[in-house]
């Protein structure tokens, strides 16, 4: 019984340390596992803060530098090298729409992967509206109109970055200017905005003296120069002449072409060269009934003109049986000729005349009342012009025109009726009468008139038998 009982704690020994085993060996392994696979994510964690944080020191140093006008995002590498080499992956772009609500632009495919410097152009209906340019790593870049993210320079050397913009009492309106600058040794035109990144030394820029913005709506805001503001390294002969020099000094410098807003208003004259159809014009936004002459009041400056009426018919003649078809052939003022529907003219403030703007038409055809006569008609007959059936005994308007004529006849043996007498008679007092088999093929329609076309047995058929 002693031996059986020391055996028994014995076996009782060996399970327990078999229990032991079981649970400890699986939750020693679980231990190493949890801490290997911590040490794994934490290490995920922290390259990809250290990418996040890496992609923001890029940008800001100028790989690329971001540069958002309103209307463009332009992407400049302006730093020299950068390691490791950078790319930027776009995956969204979002403005601040009316409703103030983010919204994705979704006209470009993305991702979008910048390499080397370029040009992102956006929708219009985005024109003037603060975006977001978010990464693949998450960042997110904001930019208002006209501003950027990143320096157009190196260590050594200077750059410089030319905008324009019209201050208003909503803020500034970034707008392009095209600007004479000898960077480059030669005087040459840029539009602004332009960057020259890694520039040093002295170069000379001119504005203009007048630019100006549109909106959607087609209205226009006109700037007149102010002066230039200096943001950055460098010195300016002056900041009050729409031509200065520029002397950079080793550091980024960006220049802006400040504009004001002409209040001023002029009288501006609208003319057309019909005198009886009332058109309708668009100036600056805002629609305009015109018959044969009309004076507007506008802001001076530069002026939107749209033409709506495009075409018309003027049927002041038409108790004579004549409506007069026009089209637009072009607008004239100042000396200029503008044959588009649309464009935009420069009134100086201190016009001391009512500027005119002369809108002309031209009578590309006309259309006649004719009245189709059919006598003696033996049945379903008709009269044939260029291919269209008209019927007897009508008034039609025409276009005028020559025209193939064609009267149709019946086939009724032992006889066929058709035309046996042909008659224009034109408003003129002009007549000419025709009778079978010499019926014109042609007839010329010029005026209104009268065609008349007399039937009768044109062919007896003779049985052979």
């Amino acid at each position: 019984m002693i031996m059986n009982k020391g055996l028994s704690n014995v076996i009782s020994v060996i399970i327990l340390i078999f229990i032991i085993l079981l649970v400890l060996v699986p939750m020693l392994y679980y231990l190493e596992y949890s801490s290997q696979y911590n040490a794994v994510t934490q290490s995920v964690v922290n390259n990809y803060v250290y990418l996040k944080n890496l992609q923001i020191s890029q940008v800001t140093t100028g790989h690329p530098s971001l540069y958002y006008n309103g209307s463009s995002i332009f992407l400049i590498y302006s730093n020299g090298t950068f390691v490791p080499p950078s790319n930027l992956t776009i995956v969204s772009i979002l403005y601040l729409n009316s409703n103030g609500i983010w919204v994705n632009v979704t006209s470009i495919k993305y991702p979008l992967v910048v390499s080397q410097g370029q040009l992102i152009n956006l929708p219009s209906y985005t024109s003037g509206k603060p975006i977001i340019i978010v990464t693949s790593l998450g960042n997110i870049f904001f930019l208002q109109p006209g501003s950027s993210i990143g320096p157009f320079a190196t260590a050594s050397k200077g750059g410089v970055e030319i905008l324009a913009q019209i201050y208003t009492k909503n803020g500034p309106l970034s707008v392009s200017a095209n600007i004479t600058s000898n960077i480059y040794g030669s005087l040459k035109n840029y539009t602004t905005p332009v960057a020259f990144p890694n520039q040093t030394g002295t170069f000379t820029v001119k504005a203009p003296q007048y630019v100006y913005y549109q909106n959607s709506k087609g209205q226009i805001v006109t700037g007149v120069f102010y002066n230039w503001i200096k943001l950055g390294s460098g010195t300016l002969n002056s900041t009050t002449t729409q031509g200065v020099k520029v002397t950079l000094q080793g550091q980024p410098l960006v220049l802006i072409a400040n504009y004001s807003v002409i209040t001023t208003t002029v009288n501006l004259k609208i003319c057309t060269n019909d005198p009886n159809v009332p058109i309708t014009v668009n100036i600056d936004g805002s629609n305009y009934t015109i018959t044969r002459s009309y004076t507007v009041q506008v802001p001076a400056g530069y002026v939107n003109i749209t033409l709506y009426t495009l075409q018309f018919n003027d049927t002041t003649q038409q108790q004579q049986g004549i409506i007069k078809h026009y089209i637009y052939s072009n607008s004239t003022y100042n000396g200029n000729v503008y044959t588009a529907r649309s464009f935009i003219l420069f009134i100086p403030p201190s016009s001391s005349q009512t500027p005119v703007v002369y809108i002309k038409y031209y009578n590309n055809y006309n259309y006649y009342e004719i009245y189709i006569y059919g006598y003696k008609l033996p049945g379903s007959v008709n009269l044939i012009l260029n291919d269209t059936v008209y019927n007897y005994n009508k008034y039609y308007w025409i276009i005028g025109g020559n025209y193939s004529f064609s009267p149709t006849g019946i086939v009724n043996i032992p006889y066929s009726y058709g035309a046996q007498t042909v008659t224009f008679q034109y408003s003129n007092g002009t007549y000419f009468e025709y009778i079978f088999p010499n019926i014109p093929s042609y007839v010329i329609i010029n005026q209104p008139m009268n065609i008349e076309v007399y039937y009768d047995i044109i062919i007896y058929w003779t049985s052979l038998s």
